[in-house]
């Protein structure tokens, strides 16, 4: 199979993917298409990362990043909760191999693979989080700026 084509077909799970968990969340009408689109977003954003950064941890980090910059941007547009966008988008990034793997390494008595494994989990996860929680910040603390900014312009009027 083309390497162009299995990028089109990963980025079309991703998005179907998101799909299913956000009609599974109980998302509704153009907020769905919205939420899966965020999905295919973050996993654009994982794959061009990949031909940029090593490994797995930054690229999940700037996926998660992306994710929540448009989760953002849409909860404003569509004047709903950011969490509408961000909980289904963020299943393509989910690190379920070495969930999997963590688990079975486990499960066979494993313990060093098992470590390892688990710390690959974690690495990830905390990744795609502190993208998210970067974004949320950042939002967050230029909105309070901006309010404050207002308030002084009209104490001076």
């Amino acid at each position: 199979m083309p390497y162009e084509l299995t990028l089109v077909l990963q980025c079309l799970w991703a998005f179907l993917g998101s799909l299913g968990f956000g009609i599974f969340f109980n998302i509704r009408g153009k907020n769905l298409w919205f939420a899966a689109l965020a999905g295919l977003v973050g996993w654009v954003a994982y794959l061009v990362s990949a031909g940029i950064l090593p490994g797995a941890v930054p690229q999940s980090f700037w996926a998660g990043t992306a994710i929540s910059l448009y989760s953002e941007c849409m909860a404003v547009r569509r004047k709903c909760p950011v969490t509408v966008f961000l909980v289904a988008a963020m299943i393509p990034l989910v690190p379920g191999s070495t969930i999997y793997y963590t688990m079975e390494a486990l499960l066979l008595g494993d313990m060093r693979r098992f470590v390892q494994m688990g710390l690959s989990t974690f690495e990830v996860a905390g990744a795609i989080a502190m993208g998210i929680l970067s974004v949320s910040f950042l939002v967050r603390l230029l909105k309070s700026l901006l309010r404050r900014v207002r308030c002084r312009e009209r104490r001076t009027q």
